[in-house]
Parts: structure tokens; sequence; C-alpha cells
């Protein structure tokens, strides 16, 4: 999924590196950064998560500070590698629609949706971030706006990845991060003077591609890495049980049954977020996300789209919409809460903070 912390400022007129850039993008984008490990563990603080675009431009940050979130998980062996364009992909395979197993009469969860020997999944994500700068020239994310210095303008970025995961989880992940920080859309849509082009000082667009690879899973800071068999062996696969599990999972003390309630959900739809859970588990936790008593369901066109208004981890609306026939994450978005016009406030409440769009594939090889 993320888990979502205030971002916090950091190296005031500093740039990244571009192999951190790379890095810190890969775990977003594959929405498992063991950042939001770390921050169920002190669950009262807000959740870590890791704003690809700021993390894209923080090297051009030059007129003032850029925000990003705290990179808190080791740095993974990574290729930065800048392209123009992608090289071509094998063609990925149609999911098929669920069928009765053949001979018992029962429907087994999410056929076809398993790579087999040699084979991969190919997830590929976009990620859109609404970014705002204030007149001190600081970039921020809507939480973290300093009091007394209300945002002027916003902006609307969307960056691109591509993760491919072995059928046999032991062997060697991969994947791409780029292009990034593409502009979507300006608010005011009448910048002034200027105004474009300080967002493209503070916060270039980069076309370039980094290729990123890491070996059994997404490293962490303790544990089995993140989507490994032995990672997921620690999820029960009832549903209800799954659901007391996620309750407490990777957090170091007690919080009360409200901020409970919430817990869970961040960690089951952090969970299918990833769109890399296997399909045993993608089952449990889809079925495990209906049975909480904080979680609204709407279905429609073969889809559920799941909601959950949060009140005492953070004040915030997230929503994850799953294919029923496949158990994938298609959509994932959330908006902190806040009225329209609040704190001078320029963007319609209906645009998304963070908007994730997700498509999976099972393909025959990996680049």
């Amino acid at each position: 999924m993320d888990v979502f912390e205030r971002v916090r400022e950091v190296n005031r007129g500093a740039g990244l590196s571009e192999e951190h850039r790379t890095s810190a993008r890969a775990r977003l984008l594959s929405g498992i950064d063991a950042g939001m490990a770390a921050a169920r563990k002190r669950i009262g603080r807000r959740p870590v998560f890791i704003l690809a675009g700021v993390a894209a431009g923080a090297a051009a940050a030059t007129a003032g500070v850029l925000v990003v979130a705290q990179l808190n998980a080791p740095e993974p062996r990574v290729e930065a590698v800048p392209v123009q364009t992608l090289d071509p992909r094998p063609q990925g395979d149609p999911l098929p629609r669920p069928s009765a197993t053949s001979g018992t009469g029962i429907t087994e969860p999410f056929p076809g949706t398993t790579p087999q020997a040699g084979q991969y999944l190919h997830v590929t994500t976009t990620v859109d971030s609404l970014l705002y700068r204030d007149p001190r020239v600081t970039v921020f994310t809507w939480p973290a706006h300093e009091e007394g210095l209300p945002p002027i303008s916003a902006l609307l970025v969307r960056d691109h990845s591509e993760t491919f995961v072995p059928a046999d989880r032991t062997g060697e992940w991969s994947g791409t991060q780029g292009p990034n920080t593409q502009r979507l859309q300006f608010f005011p849509e009448d910048q002034g003077p200027g105004g474009e082009s300080a967002w493209d000082i503070l916060l270039p667009a980069s076309d370039s591609v980094g290729r990123w690879t890491f070996t059994g899973g997404f490293d962490t800071e303790v544990g089995p890495p993140r989507g490994s068999a032995e990672y997921y062996a620690q999820f029960p696969r009832d549903p209800q049980a799954l659901l007391e599990f996620a309750k407490s999972f990777e957090r170091g003390y007690d919080i009360s049954p409200e901020q409970a309630d919430e817990a869970a959900v961040i960690t089951i739809m952090d969970e299918l977020r990833s769109n890399v859970t296997p399909v045993d588990l993608r089952d449990a936790l889809v079925k495990a996300l209906a049975l909480s008593p904080i979680v609204e369901a709407s279905s429609a066109n073969g889809s559920t789209t799941y909601r959950v208004a949060l009140q005492h981890i953070d004040a915030r609306t997230d929503t994850l919409t799953i294919d029923e026939a496949t158990g994938w994450m298609s959509e994932y978005t959330l908006r902190w809460n806040r009225t329209d016009g609040a704190d001078g406030d320029m963007v319609p409440s209906d645009v998304p903070d963070i908007r994730f769009t997700s498509s999976v594939s099972i393909v025959d090889g990996a680049p």
C-alpha cells in the first residue's frame, strides 16, 4: 500500500543523488516501502509516505526548502540509467475471469493470476501527487504547510514505474522508475508571471528512467524481505483471523480499539496496494477488508471500491478499488480532510492528494 507520516523539511539547499532518488521512488511506487512498517511501530505519529514527485525533484530545490519523507530503509542495489524511452517489454497475457476448479465445483480464488515457472508478474503503476508551494518557496504536501504561510500555488504531478516479480520469489526482482514529475495540472490554472517557471526551478520534470534490482523480495530493516514467501507466511489466511492480526502487525505498543480498527485497514490496504501478494493471501485480504466495521464497500462494473474515513490515527479518507476477478488493486486514493478553501487551498476537493493506478499481467520474461 501507505501508513503516511507528515513529510518534514530536510536538507535546506542540499540535493539528493540520482541513486537515492531512484531508490526512494522504487520503494514508493512498488507500494512496499519499509518505512510503512516502521510507521506502524510508532502508530501514534503520522505514518511515513515517500512522495515520488518530491523525491524526484529534490536536487533542484535551489531557491528554498524541498520537503521529502524520511528514508529509513537500507538502500537497495540500484542502477540508475537515464534513457528517453523504455525498452520494449514482453506483452502480458490477459488475466482470465474466475472459473470453477475442474471436477470440484469449487471456485478457485482468482484463477490464472499466479505466474508459472519462468514467468513474472508485471506490475505497472502511476502515482499522481498533489504538491503545494508557499511564499517562502517551500514545496510540501497538504498537512505539512507552516502556520501563517498558506500555499500560493499547487501542482499535480505524475510518476511512472514497473515491477517484475519472478514466479520463484527467491529469484531476482527488477523494475524501472520514470519518467517522473510529469505535469498534469496547475492550480490555479493562471499561474501569473513566473508561476510555472518557479515550479520548473523547484521541481523539474524528468524524462529519465532508472532501473533497479532486488534479490528475494524488497529489502527491509529487519525480518524477511517484503514480498518473499517468508514475509507472507506471517499472515493468517482466515479472513477474521487476518483482520485481528492486522490490528497488531508490526506495532510496538498498545493503542486504543478505535486506532486498532484503523491500523488494521491501513495494513490490509498497504498489502493489497502493492499488487505483489500471492493469490491465497490476496483472497484473504480482500475478504478481511470487507469484514472491517469501519469500511464501506460499493460495487460497479466488476470492481469493488472500499472506503474508510480515518479519524483516530489520521484525519483523511482512503479508497481502494479491487478487480473482483483478479483481486488486483486498480486504484487507490488518499485525501487529507479539509474543507474547500481551507487555509488558502485552491485545489477542488474532488482532487486526491495521492492517487495510485495500477495494472498487472503475466509475462514470460523480464528485461
